[in-house]
């Protein structure tokens, strides 16, 4: 019966089309600024702050096969060795024709390294094993599924986070078990289907992650958090793009206001989200967004999903109205320049909440004031040198940003930010530079941030899951960094080798540097590691 259901299985899978051209890229920083140093030219129409990006949409708009790119397969070089193809250029597996393509891939992340934190010294590393798998069905449809488990012990300050009781999760990788002394045990899967009926629409469904912005952060959206189930409908028509995105998510810490109203056999509370975000190329230089999103939960229906955010068209301030609804409404809105070829200016504005006189009497300091603001400027080929790439942008973000009355309606998922990782109650200051050179790849971050957290049991609003209906909350007099002032300082530095481009593995060497400064203790971590791994996702350690 097994075997039965096997071959009836990949019966199925084999009906399918030859090129990869419907797949999603995977949504990892290094690959797409590679994409990202053709797309911002200014003779391609393209909008690049939606992610991740269907391939067929890259190829629409530049000839990818002639690009100097090093993500991605080529074409077989005769007398290469099966082992030499397999190792450096192809994928493990494939299965290519006029009507199909299948392709499987190993995943893997090994790797080892030191830690040290004061006087303390602590070796770290991962294990991680997975296998993906991946194809088209016919001309319409494609697919992706991947599965990874992991064993992995790691710095101090990370490993104080995992087991913050509030946490319970690996940055952006999801919940753990203990694993021997020091380290932790997860599983991460992800997947989707994909359709696209004609170039002006395109369907996905899957459980994964999604990004909208331009910069390393998103004040909008971004993958810091856990996978999560969504529909995501693409239309694109004239200079505009338009997207759909419907989403559940889940809130792993007690709520006292849902869980009574939860289902009998739930056992973490369930919210969704519905977010649009419109982006118009104005010109071949300008691109404006605009971008909403509403966070809602029926706590009296056992976490029914509301019928009344299917609504495709963007605004749903007047359902909001009708509804008499206390859900978490965000707008936002940004505008992209590109300033020639090789540089481009990016921006966000983001609207928790919205009083005009608040934010005419500004000074004032009013609690409700909850904005955030992104700026950012990314360069391409500086100082003339192909491949030499410099990025820096600045994150602010106001008090009780993204947080709710209702605490279950916060802006989060799986016990961490849908946006920055740091919440709220800070500004940052982030900078990268890079270069490539064929398969070498070299790196230097430096962040600079300033938060403000809680202290002596008043909400000063960086804790997104904490409630604005907290008698400690001052009306007036609020700014960003009250409370205990925390200055975090993360350097890091790398150095990788493309093993095999089809589906990125890479050696890497890395060495990251952090510093934590109060008023009350002082802390530093130096960070050395050493591996072999596919690189398809990103890893935010650095908060």
């Amino acid at each position: 019966m097994k075997k039965y259901l096997l071959l009836s299985f990949l019966s199925l899978i084999f009906i399918t089309y030859s090129h990869s051209q419907n797949l999603y890229l995977p949504l990892n920083r290094d690959i797409y600024q590679e994409y990202d140093s053709y797309l911002n030219n200014l003779d391609v129409s393209f909008h690049s702050a939606m992610k991740p990006y269907r391939m067929e949409d890259i190829t629409n708009a530049i000839k990818v096969d002639s690009l100097d790119i090093c993500y991605g397969t080529k074409q077989k070089h005769e007398g290469d060795s099966w082992l030499k193809r397999k190792l450096s250029y192809e994928h493990l597996f494939v299965v290519d024709s006029a009507d199909y393509m299948l392709r499987v891939d190993p995943l893997f992340d090994i790797d080892g390294g030191q830690s040290k934190n004061g006087n303390i010294n602590k070796s770290t590393h991962a294990n991680t094993r997975g296998v993906m798998f991946e194809g088209n069905i016919g001309k319409t449809f494609s697919f992706s599924a991947s599965y990874y488990e992991n064993q992995a012990v790691f710095p101090e300050y990370i490993s104080q986070f995992v087991r913050d009781t509030n946490n319970n999760v690996v940055p952006g990788e999801g919940r753990v078990k203990d694993f021997k002394k020091e380290g932790f045990d997860y599983g991460i899967a992800s997947g989707y289907i994909s359709y696209t009926p004609s170039k002006h629409f395109s369907f996905q469904f899957g459980t994964d992650k999604n990004f909208i912005g331009e910069g390393y952060r998103s004040l909008f959206l971004s993958d810091n958090a856990f996978n999560y189930p969504f529909l995501k409908i693409t239309t694109n028509i004239w200079k505009l793009q338009y997207t759909n995105l419907y989403c559940s998510l889940l809130d792993l810490r007690p709520s006292p206001i849902a869980q009574p109203a939860e289902a009998a056999n739930q056992f973490f509370s369930r919210k969704y989200m519905t977010s649009h975000y419109l982006s118009w190329n104005v010109s071949k230089r300008v691109n404006i967004g605009i971008f909403e999103s509403i966070i809602f939960c029926d706590t009296l229906n056992h976490g029914a999903f509301r019928v009344d955010y299917l609504n495709p068209i963007i605004f749903y301030r007047p359902i909001e109205y009708s509804l008499g609804s206390p859900n978490n409404a965000l707008l936002g809105a940004s505008l992209n320049i590109k300033i020639n070829n090789n540089n481009k200016f990016y921006s966000q504005v983001l609207l928790d909440e919205f009083v005009l006189d608040s934010v005419k009497h500004y000074s004032n300091g009013w609690w409700g004031n909850k904005q955030a603001i992104q700026a950012g400027i990314k360069s391409n080929n500086i100082f003339g040198v192909n491949k030499l790439r410099f990025q820096t942008e600045l994150n602010w973000v106001r008090p009780y940003t993204y947080s709710h009355g209702t605490n279950l309606q916060n802006y989060g998922h799986y016990n961490q930010s849908l946006a920055d990782p740091l919440g709220a109650n800070f500004y940052e200051s982030i900078s990268f530079l890079s270069y490539r050179s064929g398969r070498w790849f070299m790196e230097a971050k430096f962040n600079y941030a300033v938060v403000g957290t809680d202290t002596a049991g008043i909400n000063f609003g960086q804790d997104i899951w904490k409630t604005y209906n907290d008698s400690t909350i001052k009306v007036d007099g609020n700014h960003t960094t009250q409370g205990l002032k925390n200055t975090i300082m993360y350097n890091d530095f790398r150095v990788s080798y493309l093993v095999n481009r089809a589906y990125n593995i890479n050696i890497e060497a890395a060495v990251s540097l952090r510093s934590q400064v109060t008023a009350l203790q002082s802390t530093k971590n130096t960070w050395f590691s050493f591996g072999i791994k596919t690189s398809l996702t990103n890893h935010y350690y650095d908060f």
